[in-house]
């Protein structure tokens, strides 16, 4: 029995580590390139896991496209000294604690693995390679992924680490773990690129929800009726962003799809292509937009960046927090903002999100607090900029598909999490038993399910 628990265990793993993997790396759409003998062949469909593991096994090779918000970021240098390396990479402050180095498929080939960011936040695929443009043509080199040319996937058939402290990294697994270790290195410290303006706007849309619609199988079928194009352009539009798709990558789908798929209810199509593909890219650029102005994420990058929960974690958080709501919501942003950020020795916590989770008056009590009962340790060697704070949280963190999500996202606020996971009794319990008084739970429990959301 406790080696079919073992088993059961191991396997679960595996497939968790996979999935890590896959959310990190992989784009699956539209297309994607396999290597099996001395040339690249593009596959015209969506990539399944089958080939990814054929990759990490090393039978053959898989290149992918980028997605809109990628997770990392390879700098691909060919025919060049490993001192020329070295010294490219020393020019932006990169090293093994930031980037991992691995050997490519041609002699005197490079792959510098990275974890890119953006003041704090992802940046899309064209803000990547749109700091990284000049740096890269004084250098001759080339920044991965990119929205139209495929990328070889990480830790593949010849890819070899070269770092001292990873050299002995036999598997792929291994080489993930210390990936999803390093620090996030910040793209606005590129040298010799333009100048990026950060704007934002005040209100933040809303996301209609893919749980309501059918976007799927509107994809699959075409239009139902006629009048229906335009707002039917929208829905695979805006199902194209949450699957992290790029702009253009998404506005060329969705105008193929139209010409195939019109079902005879468009004569727009028919009679003036090139005005229903300008009118496509009309409506993509106010998604992608809009969303990008409101930093509202598609869903495998507001699952990473935001972070996740589990219903486990919000029973530990009412413990801990003893029933006080601010300390619930406070702990609830924590755990949650370092879920994907577990592996790192310290997360680096920006003081602006202490802030907003607590408030100026009580997010260094709070963290005192919890130090105190040896729940977090901070530090102040790790810092990613002047107001961040180091911290490192002793959390019992669970798997990634214990997370409690909605329409495939994380839900964002511990109200909306504790409404989804529990009925209003079961959460009345435990917060009277983590200590407060009958009443006290009762309209604590009242004004949760009473908030929005």
């Amino acid at each position: 029995m406790e080696l079919k628990s073992q088993a059961e265990n191991k396997k679960k793993h595996q497939i968790e580590t996979f999935r890590s993997y896959a959310d990190l790396f992989v784009q699956r759409i539209p297309r994607y390139a396999v290597k099996k003998s001395r040339s690249w062949t593009t596959k015209n469909k969506p990539l399944s896991d089958r080939p990814v593991r054929a990759h990490l096994a090393g039978q053959y090779a898989v290149a992918v496209l980028g997605k809109w918000y990628p997770e990392f970021g390879i700098l691909d240098i060919d025919d060049r000294q490993r001192g020329t390396v070295d010294e490219i990479r020393e020019k932006l402050e990169l090293n093994d604690k930031n980037s991992m180095l691995f050997s490519s498929e041609s002699p005197d080939s490079y792959h510098i693995l990275l974890k890119p960011e953006y003041r704090e936040k992802p940046p899309t695929v064209r803000l990547l390679n749109s700091a990284f443009h000049n740096f890269c043509d004084l250098h001759r080199i080339e920044i991965y992924p990119q929205a139209t040319r495929p990328i070889r996937l990480p830790f593949g058939p010849r890819q070899e680490p070269l770092d001292f402290e990873y050299s002995y990294l036999g598997d792929w697994e291994s080489r993930l773990y210390w990936f999803q270790k390093l620090d996030s290195f910040d793209i606005q410290e590129v040298s010799g690129q333009q100048l990026i303006f950060d704007f934002d706007l005040s209100e933040k849309p809303s996301l209609p929800n893919l749980i309501e619609d059918h976007p799927k199988i509107l994809l699959q079928h075409g239009l139902q009726a006629p009048g229906s194009r335009h707002f039917s352009q929208f829905k695979i539009l805006y199902w194209l962003w949450r699957q992290n798709v790029p702009q253009q990558t998404a506005v060329e789908i969705t105008f193929s799809w139209i010409s195939k798929n019109h079902n005879g209810f468009s004569k727009d199509i028919i009679r003036h292509p090139k005005a229903v593909r300008k009118e496509i890219g009309r409506q993509a650029a106010c998604i992608y937009e809009k969303y990008e102005l409101s930093k509202i994420y598609p869903d495998s990058t507001h699952n990473l960046f935001n972070g996740f929960i589990s219903k486990p974690d919000v029973e530990n958080i009412i413990r801990i927090a003893r029933g006080s709501l601010p300390r619930m919501r406070f702990l609830f942003h924590l755990v949650k903002f370092c879920y994907p950020r577990r592996f790192r020795t310290f997360v680096s916590v920006h003081t602006n999100r202490l802030i907003e989770w607590g408030s100026r008056r009580t997010y260094d009590k709070y963290l005192r607090e919890f130090e105190a009962q040896g729940l977090l340790k901070r530090g102040s060697a790790y810092q990613t900029g002047l107001f961040s704070k180091a911290i490192k949280l002793e959390w019992p963190f669970k798997s990634s598909s214990e997370a409690v999500l909605y329409d495939g996202r994380s839900i964002e606020t511990f109200e909306q999490t504790a409404k989804t996971i529990f009925k209003p009794g079961e959460m009345r319990e435990l917060i009277e038993s983590a200590g407060p008084k009958v009443r006290w739970s009762y309209e604590m429990v009242k004004r949760i399910w009473e908030s929005p959301g």
